[in-house]
């Protein structure tokens, strides 16, 4: 039987997929990533759901390419808005917009409920998504970057409790020495930066967030540093 190959960033969702029985892969898209788990022994079932029917067609078309239909069940649906998706043990969600991934998790409050485990890959307003996942119940318990197309992305191994202690996205990638962190450091600086400028041209932001931005570049070029001595 001929296996399936995942871009980098698709495999890097895989990678973080814990082994269980069922795993809920919300805007399959093509459906590679549940036929990669199924194939290597991950999960024993998938669901793929999709709110498009042409991208639903496809993940068809993969599972029977690789003949793996009795193993799947397709939906077409909003997010997790469906019968039978509390069912499965991880649900994976990449490929979207962390506003996106906001509204969907913010639908289903059985996440929190069940404590169930997620692995989010967003593709934008990432540190919109941390803040929101912190502020609602759900603990971010590790994440990894990757690069793909020349393109950085990030991944995040979710769990739907309230968290003991928080940590910053960056303190998870310092925690597993992750290779690409000194990349995302210096442009999320120069970003914080750009940010800081135009806050303080604009002479009408609120200390608080002026106060609140300058801790936030401080614990960015802390971090940093730290980094930098894995070199020397």
């Amino acid at each position: 039987m001929d296996y399936i190959h995942l871009s980098p960033r698709l495999q890097m969702v895989a990678d973080f997929v814990p082994p269980c029985a069922c795993a809920a892969d919300i805007g399959t898209d093509h459906g590679y990533l549940p036929v990669w788990l199924l194939q290597n022994g991950v999960i024993q079932s998938a669901i793929a759901a999709d709110i498009h029917a042409g991208p639903l067609a496809n993940a068809r078309q993969s599972a029977a390419a690789y003949d793996l239909e009795e193993h799947f069940r397709f939906v077409q649906a909003d997010g997790l808005q469906f019968s039978g998706v509390q069912a499965a043990d991880v649900i994976t969600i990449a490929g979207m917009g962390g506003e996106t991934i906001c509204a969907i998790l913010a639908a289903a409050p059985w996440l929190q409920q069940q404590g169930k485990q997620l692995v989010l890959q967003p593709q934008s307003k990432v540190p919109e998504l941390t803040d929101w996942l912190w502020r609602n119940g759900f603990t971010i318990k590790d994440a990894a970057l990757c690069r793909d197309a020349g393109k950085r992305y990030l991944v995040l191994r979710v769990l739907g409790q309230p968290a003991v202690q928080t940590y910053t996205v960056e303190q998870l990638l310092l925690r597993r020495r992750d290779p690409l962190l000194t990349e995302h450091l210096k442009e999320e600086i120069r970003r914080q930066t750009r940010a800081r400028a135009g806050m303080a041209y604009a002479k009408q932001t609120p200390a608080a967030e002026l106060a609140a931005l300058d801790a936030r570049l401080s614990q960015l070029q802390a971090c940093l540093k730290e980094v930098q001595t894995w070199q020397l």
